[in-house]
């Protein structure tokens, strides 16, 4: 049976539709973003990290060409906000931006932690480090860490420490200094890290570890004495702030902010993901806001941030392991 001219021509414009459907499809596949991607915050708006975020998300959604929408779930120490993102369709377009608390600290601490840390996540970009400073009351009689150390050691059981609660970093960073130093100064929690700050310049607790950006102000105006950086470096914005490691005690804890996925998210959206967070924060903008806001700029691709969350992970771990920490 001769194929008849009709059906040579349906036969030519069918083959001719399926390969437009394909490059379409190609096409929409390749076009991402193609809606807003949200980034789940999962502290306070206003906080430290939810402004460091913030900064972020704009120089993000300028590369991008697309928005990028902060959405702020706090509770439960990061925990909440971490497990919607967890749960959340793995397609690129719900992000978690958190600091260490909620992925390397919170998993040795909490015994019940809903999500697993290390296989709902992959890593998208680290932007930085928060260098965190030890002060002390002014009243305390102490200039250096070293005097500091002294004190406690001639003083056993009788100093006290803040933080901003039990398994927080700023707990957990004390504590590297305890269990390194072989301290025994009785810790005192609080709800936050004002309260913690208040507690110290009023001189109803010995000392706290704290964002530089917090402590900086405060010792400046003379309200309390800041002993040094439990940071890798100085940090640019207070060249004259020594680190611990630099005047002989080995205390690095300095909390990383970075972006993660759930875990089966594509490669080419993280891969698109992770290049625009690293654009984002070489733009002069992002740039002065994040080091306003105390955070020292220090970036890592998916890779090597996957990588070192796997150092950090051990690092704060050991810490928690050593000084006993649980929370309920």
């Amino acid at each position: 049976m001769k194929t008849s001219f009709f059906q040579k021509i349906f036969t030519v414009l069918a083959s001719v539709a399926g390969t437009a459907a394909l490059l379409t499809s190609h096409t929409a596949q390749a076009a991402y973003p193609d809606r807003p991607i949200k980034v789940v915050v999962p502290y306070n708006a206003g906080g430290g990290t939810d402004v460091l975020s913030r900064a972020v998300a704009t120089g993000m959604s300028a590369v991008l060409k697309d928005t990028v929408i902060v959405d702020n779930r706090p509770g439960a120490s990061g925990m909440i906000g971490s497990d919607i993102v967890a749960r959340s369709a793995p397609d690129g377009y719900t992000l978690v931006m958190t600091a260490a608390d909620t992925h390397t600290i919170n998993p040795h601490v909490y015994p019940n932690i809903s999500y697993d840390a290390a296989k709902d996540f992959v890593a998208v970009a680290q932007v930085g480090y928060l260098p965190y400073a030890i002060v002390v009351n002014p009243e305390l009689g102490v200039d250096t860490i070293q005097e500091y150390i002294a004190l406690a050691r001639k003083n056993p059981g009788k100093l006290t420490y803040a933080s901003w609660g039990v398994g927080s970093s700023s707990h957990v960073a004390m504590e590297m200094l305890n269990v390194g130093e072989s301290l025994d100064v009785l810790h005192v929690p609080f709800t936050g890290a004002a309260p913690a700050m208040t507690s110290i310049m009023g001189g109803q607790v010995d000392a706290l570890f704290v964002p530089l950006s917090l402590a900086k102000p405060s010792a400046d105006a003379g309200k309390v004495k800041l002993l040094g950086l439990a940071a890798p470096k100085r940090f640019a914005g207070a060249p004259d702030v020594p680190t611990l490691v630099e005047q002989g005690v080995n205390v690095v804890a300095a909390p990383w902010i970075g972006i993660l996925a759930p875990a089966g998210s594509p490669k080419a959206a993280l891969d698109t993901l992770s290049d625009a967070a690293q654009q984002a924060v070489k733009t002069e903008e992002v740039i002065k806001a994040l080091t306003t806001g105390g955070l020292e700029i220090s970036v890592r691709n998916s890779k090597d941030f996957a990588d070192f969350l796997v150092e950090d992970y051990a690092l704060w771990g050991d810490t928690v392991k050593a000084a006993n920490i649980k929370a309920e």
